[in-house]
């Protein structure tokens, strides 16, 4: 699927076909995002629909460059203004808030491995730094690029780097001591 057409499409067509494609593409992934910060199913969903609603009404879809990030830096931003709205954390509360729980291993390999070692490397993963964890999730969960990470979280992409080199340090030392007791 090529997302620049599609954006395309909606911006300059107001193309329902190619709008329905999008919102499919994105939206378990954007869930997923949401619930790290909100950890509510229903109140994740009406910030992703809120976002993705927005994209079929801007007059200036076309000036996006990256619609991928912007979606990803827009759900983070509504999440983090609901909890900030809704639930009175302050600014300084968010990175200790987000993500929560463990990506969800669905590669084939993933697949292979059996539920012990799931378990180990779900716990390893959930160990980590809030910052590591995000970076971890969006790099290898989403498959955003080091720089898309950069610009979702507002950090450098030297930074990104360095949040996955300490999350992979911590996993494969978890893993390590599992695989030979």
């Amino acid at each position: 699927m090529d997302i620049n057409t599609l954006q395309r499409r909606i911006a300059l067509m107001k193309d329902e076909v190619a709008y329905k494609e999008l919102f499919l593409h994105f939206y378990p992934s954007l869930l997923r995002f949401s619930m790290t910060y909100v950890k509510q199913r229903e109140i994740a969903e009406e910030i992703i629909s809120d976002v993705l609603l927005k994209v079929w009404t801007m007059d200036n879809l076309l000036e996006i460059s990256n619609l991928k990030v912007y979606l990803y830096s827009a759900v983070r931003n509504s999440s983090i203004n609901f909890l900030v709205k809704n639930r009175k954390y302050t600014i300084w509360d968010i990175d200790q808030v987000a993500p929560s729980d463990m990506v969800e291993l669905s590669t084939p390999i993933d697949r292979m491995l059996d539920a012990e070692l799931k378990e180990k490397i779900a716990k390893s993963v959930k160990a980590l730094p809030p910052k590591c964890r995000m970076a971890f999730m969006l790099n290898r969960q989403d498959g955003l690029s080091y720089k898309e990470v950069a610009e979702i979280m507002d950090i450098s992409v030297n930074t990104v780097d360095r949040h996955l080199q300490i999350a992979l340090q911590k996993i494969g030392a978890t893993l390590r001591s599992y695989l030979y007791q």
